[in-house]
């Protein structure tokens, strides 16, 4: 039976495309650079390659965010002070807060039958934040956040550290995110039961023996 659960953030939680969004929108505008689809099409490319490559471990998520409007600037031939803009949208994205359908609900009925944490790859201060105006850091025991814990997911290390901090046994917990790769995969290998929030039907291409799966955050009422 469990007695807690560990939350991913984005993307489960909060929405992270719409946060990115508009925390790249407001950026550019700051900086009176001109922009458009193509622009933010370039920017996602390289964005997704770095975090691919930390999924891997050859790299970590402050090169991530250190090196993403480097190499954009540079694509772009745009000559810009890369660390002032990258600290300019990590300020903004920390103010995005939009919900997944259905988060709202789902931590309200299981934070009164279980210990919620969140567990994340990111900035703990950013995090923190975005939990905060969306509603839900009440709600959470504690939060796990890379740059934090020391470690990042999908290293067993991250997972560990997790686990010891929060004194729960691992098959004492349910750990429920959207990346295979960062959530499922991490949190198997180191034996604790998982949950899937894969809303947009992926296939299960790794054959990961994950114990639930689900479209829909109201889901977690149905089988918790």
């Amino acid at each position: 039976m469990y007695k807690a659960i560990f939350f991913d953030i984005d993307d489960t939680l909060l929405n992270f495309s719409i946060a990115n969004r508009s925390a790249f929108v407001k950026s550019f505008g700051e900086f009176d650079l001109h922009h458009d689809d193509l622009t933010y099409s370039t920017y996602k490319h390289i964005n997704h390659l770095l975090w691919e490559r930390q999924k891997l471990g050859e790299i970590t998520v402050q090169d991530v965010i250190n090196n993403r409007f480097k190499e954009l600037f540079s694509a772009l031939k745009v000559d810009i002070n890369h660390e002032h803009f990258r600290d300019t949208f990590q300020g903004n994205l920390a103010k995005e807060h939009t919900l997944e359908e259905g988060a709202a609900e789902a931590i309200q009925y299981l934070s009164q039958k279980y210990k919620l944490f969140a567990a994340s790859n990111s900035i703990l201060h950013q995090q923190k934040a975005r939990l905060h105006l969306a509603g839900l850091l009440p709600h959470f025991s504690d939060l796990y956040v890379s740059d934090d814990v020391g470690f990042e997911k999908p290293d067993q290390r991250f997972f560990q550290t997790c686990l010891a901090r929060s004194k729960i046994a691992k098959e004492e917990i349910l750990f429920i995110g959207d990346s295979l790769e960062a959530d499922i995969k991490g949190a198997s290998s180191c034996e604790i039961p998982t949950c899937w929030y894969n809303p947009k039907q992926i296939k299960n291409e790794q054959n990961l023996n994950i114990t639930y799966t689900i479209q829909h955050l109201s889901d977690l009422t149905k089988i918790l």
